[in-house]
């Protein structure tokens, strides 16, 4: 890497960013060798059952994480010379999202026994309830506010390898749609186990008893990461549940397949992004001049090859969904087209929401446009889908997708005065 790539990328920063890499390669093949055997096995009616289930359990994740993931790692970034204030918020946040995971596991069970349309898979709900249970016992914001993300990319390689082994070998028909809703949803538990089998801990050494008090100023400092959370939800796990409320689990299925490989698409920037977090964090709190330049090396690095991405998505989508999926999901290409420019859009709006307006302060302004967002979604999504099922979802998230980043350069416009540092790099 040469130039100003290379000085983007350096010492510790550099190592992680290209760790991820070498170990995400192993993240990406492991679900790529997946999802085309369960695709096949389970059918598209049983695929999208099982990823309504998931849908449904993702509002219990959003919850349960409660913006954690990113202030949570702000603040250890920040206090990563001071073990003491580091295990104050490790073990701080841990015994609220616990609370939390108490609270949701107990209306998401209330609501499956009033709701018949989601008591019908009710099953399958508890079973992915286990990417709840995962979310919370492995703290990937513990290791990426310390910058051991190298550490993470190794667990959950090891997770990924053993959760497709499992798929593969136990998942043999359609009928084993329970089954495949335990695998599928176990990944972060097993990280979390087999961080711990490998000398990894996901916990700080030292302990610390959190009181109420900490508690309540855990979850009142990611309030507003909250709020931003659940409206994304809106745009994110709602498109799932309504397609599937509305017409069939064969277009939830068709829906999933498109979505998946844009989720694909769209992770090839998360290990420069993970890796750029918490390093943003401590520059905006120590010298907002290096932030800046930092920031806008990353932004020329990862948009334009996003941009790339996506075109040849829209352009191979046909090959990509028969490799996939073969000739049953072939009414998935027009869905993967739509949602082909959706990598770029979510790149440009995590770069702009996690780096940028969080720590500049802005998260109150954040949630507003996430609600923002979230409400137009809502709005659009039952006429999208009545008239074009799974390609009416698909044209919902990416007007939504569209529209949030759009908002946030306005509120960065509006607040330019925290903008202004960056012009005496």
């Amino acid at each position: 890497m040469r130039g100003w790539a290379a000085k983007t990328f350096r010492g510790q920063l550099f190592g992680n960013a290209l760790s991820l890499y070498a170990v995400q390669g192993l993240n990406y093949l492991m679900p790529l060798l997946m999802l085309p055997f369960l695709l096949r096995v389970l059918s598209p009616q049983g695929y999208g059952t099982v990823m309504l289930a998931q849908s449904v359990v993702g509002y219990a994740v959003t919850f349960t994480d409660f913006g954690f993931n990113l202030t949570a790692a702000r603040d250890i970034s920040v206090a990563r010379d001071n073990p003491e204030l580091v295990a104050r918020i490790y073990w701080s946040t841990m015994a609220a999202k616990c609370l939390l995971l108490l609270v949701s596991a107990l209306v998401l069970g209330a609501v499956v026994l009033l709701a018949p349309p989601l008591r019908r898979i009710g099953p399958l709900i508890a079973a992915s309830g286990l990417m709840v249970v995962g979310s919370v016992v492995f703290p990937q914001w513990y290791f990426q506010g310390l910058e051991r993300l190298k550490e993470v990319a190794l667990i959950q390689a090891v997770a990924k390898c053993l959760v497709t082994g499992a798929a593969i070998v136990a998942v043999r028909s359609p009928q084993d749609l329970l089954l495949a809703a335990c695998i599928l949803a176990s990944p972060q538990l097993v990280g979390a186990l087999a961080g711990t089998c490998i000398g990894k801990p996901p916990a700080p050494a030292q302990f610390y008893r959190p009181s109420l008090g900490d508690i309540r100023r855990s979850l009142r400092g990611s309030w507003h990461m909250f709020a931003a959370g659940v409206s994304t939800s809106l745009y994110t796990y709602t498109n799932t549940l309504v397609l599937g409320l509305m017409c069939s689990d064969r277009e939830v299925g068709l829906y999933s397949l498109a979505n998946k490989v844009v989720g694909f698409v769209q992770s090839i920037a998360g290990p420069v992004i993970q890796a750029v977090f918490p390093r943003a964090s401590l520059l905006f709190a120590q010298g907002p001049e290096q932030a800046w330049v930092l920031l806008r090396r990353v932004a020329w690095l990862l948009l334009p090859g996003l941009a790339l991405a996506s075109l040849l998505l829209g352009i191979f989508a046909p090959a990509v969904v028969h490799v996939l999926g073969g000739n049953t999901y072939a009414e998935a290409v027009p869905v993967l087209r739509i949602m082909a420019i959706v990598p770029l859009l979510v790149t440009a709006a995590t770069m702009l929401a996690q780096t940028v307006m969080l720590n500049l302060g802005l998260a109150a302004q954040l949630s507003r446009v996430y609600a923002t967002v979230g409400a137009l979604n809502l709005l659009l999504l039952p006429l999208l889908v009545y008239a074009s099922a799974a390609r009416g979802a698909a044209w919902a998230l990416v007007i939504a997708e569209t529209v949030g980043p759009i908002l946030m350069l306005w509120v960065l416009r509006r607040h330019r005065q925290r903008i202004e540092p960056q012009h005496s790099s």
